[in-house]
C-alpha cells in the first residue's frame, strides 16, 4: 500500500515567484521613468503638489530615478507580503489538518473533523459534535479541494450537511438564550455597516458558544448546538 505524504493546497513555487517579482518589477520600472512622468503631469492644469513634483523634477534624473526605482521595489515587495497573507495555504495529511492564514496557523486532528465543504468559497471544517471549527475564503478550485482530502480519508460534502437545521435570526429571537441574541444583534449591526472584520469575529465568539452561522446576503440564519 503507497502511503499518501501531506498535500499543500495553495499557490505553486511559479505562482509564489510571480507575486514575489512582478510587483517588485513593476515598481522598479515606474520608478525607473517617474521623471518622465513627474514632468508630463507638469502639463497638466491645476495639478496637485506641484510643488514637490517640480522640486523633484529639478534634481538630477539619474539619482531620481534610482530612488525611485528602489522606493518602487520595496512598495513592491510590501505588497506582495501583503497578497501573501491573504492566501489561505492548507496542509493535509492523513493525521490532521494545517491551516495558514495571515501569518497564523490552525492545525485539527482528523479524529476531531466531522465534515469538510466548501461554501460561497470558503473552506469549512466542522468538528465531531456538529460545531463549525474553521472557515476561511480559499482561492484554489473546489474540484482539486475535494479531491485532496478525500484522498487522506477525511469526510468530504458538497454542502453543508445540517442545512436544514438553520432558521431565520430575528432581534430578541425566543428559541436563543439572550447572550447569543446579544451577539448575533451585534454582528448583524456589523455586517449592516460593512464591518467584516467585526463580524468575522463575533461568528468566532458565537462558535465557541455552539452557534453556528450561514449568511445569505446581510440576513443571518442560525443553528445551535
Amino acid at each position: 500500500m503507497i502511503l499518501i505524504q501531506e498535500t499543500y493546497i495553495g499557490p505553486s513555487k511559479l505562482e509564489k515567484a510571480f507575486i514575489l517579482l512582478i510587483p517588485a518589477v513593476f515598481g522598479a520600472a515606474l520608478g525607473c521613468f517617474f521623471p518622465v512622468i513627474a514632468n508630463w503631469a507638469l502639463t497638466i492644469p491645476f495639478v496637485p503638489f506641484k510643488g514637490p513634483i517640480e522640486l523633484i523634477v529639478s534634481f538630477n534624473h539619474l539619482w531620481v530615478s534610482v530612488i525611485a526605482a528602489v522606493i518602487g521595489i520595496i512598495a513592491g515587495l510590501f505588497f506582495s507580503h501583503y497578497v501573501f497573507n491573504e492566501i489561505l495555504e492548507v496542509y493535509i495529511s492523513e493525521q490532521n489538518v494545517r491551516l495558514r492564514f495571515k501569518e497564523k496557523e490552525e492545525s485539527f486532528e482528523k479524529k476531531d473533523i466531522y465534515a469538510v465543504y466548501i461554501e460561497n468559497k470558503h473552506l469549512i471544517i466542522l468538528g465531531i459534535d456538529q460545531n463549525e471549527l474553521y472557515r476561511e475564503q480559499i482561492d484554489s478550485k473546489k474540484a482539486h479541494v475535494a479531491e485532496a482530502f478525500k484522498n487522506h480519508g477525511y469526510h468530504w460534502t458538497e454542502e453543508d450537511p445540517f442545512k436544514d437545521q438553520y432558521q431565520r435570526w430575528v432581534e430578541d429571537h425566543p428559541d436563543f438564550p439572550s447572550h447569543v441574541n446579544a451577539l448575533l444583534l451585534a454582528r448583524e449591526r456589523a455586517i449592516q455597516n460593512n464591518n467584516h472584520d467585526e463580524a468575522k469575529i463575533l461568528r468566532k465568539d458565537l462558535a465557541k458558544l455552539g452557534v453556528v452561522i450561514q449568511d445569505e446576503e446581510k440576513r443571518q440564519y442560525v443553528r445551535m448546538i
